[in-house]
């Protein structure tokens, strides 16, 4: 039996499906399963996230993909750019499926459908649709690195900040938000995590103080200790978001595309984050508050699970079964 997974990145698509889909991938090896990550990317991309798992592929291709599944292969597909047409034939040509939505964004039907994100909770999904669904803190898709005790101390005073606005920050936020919280406090120490694919890493890095590290292209084991040791995160609200809730970190996400909005209203509107739209400096203030962040971390609490969707996905691929979760 085998393990493949569709998926993009990107300047445009962004890195947040890569990511969560090599947490799969890594999960898989070192279970000893066999898995090959075909993934579409542009030059930036290929030159980031270079693995032995992965291949470039332009895996939509009907002449390419159907050379790639078998009926001895269960495909994931993490994409915003397939529709269910697309889906369709994919699900002909192997033993089984799981499509990764974030947002009940096709009519699927005859699918399992798994929303790895805390928010799947509040979507509607059809019930008559003959879909599997999957949803919710127990099938989140972090990498392996990503756990938690459910626990964090929250300090009187903020010392220590991270921000990062995910593998391109296509819209330029970083810098802005330096400036914004140097303005609140000019005593903190930031931790700014990059990628190589940033195209103004010069005005980034000329905000920063001697106390402020850029760090570049870190690695998950990397991240996660920067979560663990912040007292709060600036993040994009993609896959990051995911992270720093596992990671019990307060935070205040920044909507960047119009696809993570849903995610940031229902979190910031029940509590389990700030949101900050446009310039919104007070959002950073509020973040300030010890009050604030053991708020939030209690309410972080409520979404902790030893749960999770790779685990889910190896049982489906190598074990026929889905470890009664």
């Amino acid at each position: 039996m085998k393990l493949a997974i569709f998926s993009e990145a990107g300047f445009n698509y962004g890195y947040g499906h890569f990511y969560r889909m090599s947490g799969i991938c890594e999960h898989a090896i070192r279970e000893g399963g066999d898995v090959i990550f075909y993934l579409m990317a542009d030059k930036a991309a290929k030159t980031n996230l270079t693995r032995d798992y992965v291949r470039f592929v332009e895996w939509k291709d009907p002449d390419v993909f159907k050379g790639l599944l078998d009926s001895e292969t269960t495909l994931v597909v993490d994409s915003y750019h397939v529709d269910i047409k697309d889906l369709e034939q994919f699900q002909k040509h192997v033993r089984d499926m799981v499509v990764i939505d974030d947002n009940n964004r096709l009519d699927y039907h005859d699918m399992k459908i798994l929303n790895p994100n805390y928010f799947a909770i509040c979507l509607e999904y059809p019930q008559d649709r003959n879909n599997e669904l999957f949803l919710g803190k127990d099938y989140t898709l972090l990498r392996d690195e990503f756990t938690s005790n459910g626990q964090k101390e929250i300090k009187e005073t903020v010392t220590d900040i991270l921000i990062t606005m995910g593998g391109t920050d296509p819209m330029g936020r970083t810098a802005s938000i330096i400036r914004m919280i140097r303005e609140l406090s000019k005593e903190v120490r930031l931790h700014v995590v990059c990628t190589k694919a940033y195209q103004n890493l010069n005005f980034i890095q000329a905000e920063l103080n001697e106390k402020d590290r850029l760090y570049l292209n870190i690695g998950a084991s990397e991240m996660c200790d920067l979560m663990k040791c912040c007292d709060f995160a600036v993040a994009s609200a993609g896959q990051t978001t995911n992270e720093l809730i596992k990671m019990m970190c307060p935070a205040v996400l920044v909507a960047v595309v119009d696809n993570q909005m849903i995610n940031t209203k229902y979190l910031s509107d029940n509590g389990y984050i700030e949101a900050m739209y446009e310039d919104d400096r007070d959002a950073l203030a509020r973040m300030f508050s010890y009050d604030k962040r053991k708020i939030i971390l209690e309410k972080l609490q409520t979404f902790y699970s030893m749960k999770s969707g790779k685990d889910f996905i190896y049982e489906l691929a190598f074990r026929g079964g889905d470890n009664g979760q």
